[in-house]
């Protein structure tokens, strides 16, 4: 009987698990520069083409910096190649973010399929990156008081 119970409880989860690939469980779309640029525009953020600051990397497609009307905070969309050079983008960007932990920093990491997520949060500053598939959005060390907002706008873009 305990085998029994064992094999069904296996093939179960091995079914969950197949479905959950089958059907793009743990993943999210990527939003275009263009959608990105939108909502930025309609949130009333100041919205820059950095794409020429680039230049020299041929892998970075597109460069859209959104800045808060207060200039407080800045949010950067890049659109890259492909997912490996999004994926390098990415880790290159987090480990950056890493060197300036500050002592009381608090991280927290996320991943699907297609995507990957890395904040630190202290008592008086946030930072974070994301990429999804070959997208990456970067938030450079800002405010605390700056988060709700940030993480507003990036749920918008269904990317939190």
């Amino acid at each position: 009987m305990k085998s029994f119970t064992f094999r069904a409880i296996s093939i179960f989860f091995a079914s969950a698990m197949l479905l959950c690939l089958m059907t793009g469980c743990g993943s999210k779309d990527p939003v275009s520069t263009v959608d990105f640029e939108y909502l930025a525009t309609q949130k009333g953020y100041i919205v820059e083409d950095a794409t020429d600051l680039f230049a020299p990397y041929d892998y970075i497609n597109f460069a859209t910096l959104a800045a808060a009307q207060d200039k407080s905070f800045q949010i950067e969309f890049y659109e890259l190649t492909d997912e490996a050079f999004a994926s390098s983008f990415y880790s290159s960007n987090k480990n950056n973010l890493l060197m300036m932990k500050s002592a009381d920093a608090i991280e927290s990491n996320d991943s699907g399929s297609n995507y990957d997520v890395f904040r630190l949060e202290s008592a008086n500053g946030f930072m974070m990156i994301e990429r999804v598939k070959n997208t990456v959005v970067y938030v450079d060390r800002t405010d605390i008081s700056n988060k709700a907002q940030i993480e507003g706008f990036l749920k918008e873009l269904k990317y939190l």
